[in-house]
């Protein structure tokens, strides 16, 4: 092999080979995605509050829900008593039935812990309040000067500042008669109320607005681990369910069939349509036999085509043509119809002609003397056709 070959292939491989190295070795960058999962020790994970909660309440029973949605787990379940749901999330992903469970589930004299940047709707309409969200310049300075209180003198008058959360979330109107404010903060020279406990029925909805306060960043920081931890204990049922579903960043997309199965009414409306679909094919799934169309007739048109071809002799004043042709189909008519010879046309022809039809001699005689005028005649008239024409069809209309 060329000595040359060798060096180059050899570079080429080195090339690569710190290339795959350096690529390997470099730093993974940052995940800064919001997925509030237990799983994900990412910065807006939800690791270290879920192995700081057992620590927290030992003697409360933690139960970690991740296949099921919060209306399937509620719906396991007739007698839940002393039991708080805890609901970590970015945005609103409940839906309606989990919505109307979780408001079931507060009213039976249970408590919901719900932190979220966005309010569901069901939850406004029933419990009477509104959230909005302040618009700040994207300034890092502005928001680092953002500070959150909690109203408990308990927990002590400390302030805290959450420089990443650009998520100014706050209740534009809250229930005043069944509320108690609980944290706030401040911007703009202005208080925000973010954090409330509101009764509904015999149970109460703890309602946090800043969801980044909960995750692995604040809570591995020590200015801002004390925030969360003083949130969550406003928790006083023996048992917390911890809702997980289908929030870790490394879970596997989940099947449409899954997700139907997981959401009753879209579960009930697949039942609904696997029953229609065998009713069709019970009812109306057997072959039908297409609409035979109907097939007019064939119109016979030899009238309208002799009368045209007559009409062009006529105008063109061939009385000649036209007679001969009268003649000819006549005694075609006489020989087919009667068996005799019409080779010659003479008075026995007469004779045996008015035998056979029973029509008059005097009609037949005549008929004989005008085909013998007109046989070899090189010119006729008009009149000559008519008389014709007037003789052959006192014949027709004898034998009728």
């Amino acid at each position: 092999m060329n000595k040359k070959l060798i060096i180059y292939i050899a570079v080429f491989v080195a090339v690569v080979g710190l290339m795959m190295y350096l690529e390997y070795n470099k730093p993974k960058p940052i995940d800064w995605r919001q997925s509030y999962s237990s799983h994900d020790k990412i910065p807006y994970g939800s690791y270290v509050l879920s192995k700081e909660i057992p620590k927290i309440f030992p003697e409360k029973k933690i139960q970690f829900i991740e296949n099921k949605t919060v209306a399937a787990n509620l719906s396991d379940f007739y007698d839940i008593e002393n039991s708080v749901y805890f609901i970590l999330q970015n945005y609103n992903s409940l839906s309606q039935a989990d919505q109307n469970e979780l408001l079931e589930f507060v009213k039976n004299g249970n408590d919901v812990f719900l932190i979220t940047n966005n309010l569901p709707k069901n939850f406004r309409d029933s419990l009477n309040c509104e959230d909005d969200f302040l618009f700040m310049l994207p300034d890092e300075n502005s928001f680092s000067s953002i500070k959150y209180c909690l109203s408990n003198a308990s927990f002590g008058k400390k302030d805290y500042y959450f420089s990443k959360n650009k998520d100014l979330d706050f209740f534009s109107k809250i229930d005043t008669a069944n509320t108690t404010i609980l944290g706030y903060f401040e911007a703009n020279n202005s208080q925000k109320i973010n954090f409330i406990k509101q009764s509904y029925g015999e149970g109460n909805f703890y309602i946090n607005l800043c969801p980044k306060a909960f995750s692995n960043y604040y809570l591995l920081n020590d200015s801002t681990y004390s925030y969360s931890i003083n949130c969550i204990n406003y928790i006083d049922k023996n048992k917390i369910f911890w809702d997980e579903y289908k929030k870790s960043i490394n879970l596997p997309p989940e099947s449409i069939l899954s997700h139907i199965f997981n959401n009753p009414p879209l579960y009930w409306a697949w039942i609904i349509l696997l029953i229609a679909g065998v009713l069709y094919l019970l009812f109306f799934g057997k072959r039908t036999q297409r609409i035979i169309p109907i097939i007019k007739p064939l119109q016979n048109t030899s009238v309208e085509f002799t009368q045209t071809i007559g009409n062009l002799y006529f105008n063109n004043h061939q009385h000649n043509d036209l007679i001969a042709k009268k003649i000819k189909y006549f005694l075609f008519f006489v020989k087919e119809k009667y068996f005799l010879n019409i080779e010659k046309i003479d008075s026995e022809f007469g004779e045996l002609l008015h035998l056979k039809s029973g029509v008059v001699r005097n009609v037949i005689d005549n008929i004989v003397f005008l085909i013998n005028k007109n046989k070899d005649t090189a010119y006729t008239t008009e009149a000559d056709l008519r008389e014709v024409n007037s003789a052959i069809d006192a014949f027709y209309h004898a034998i009728k």
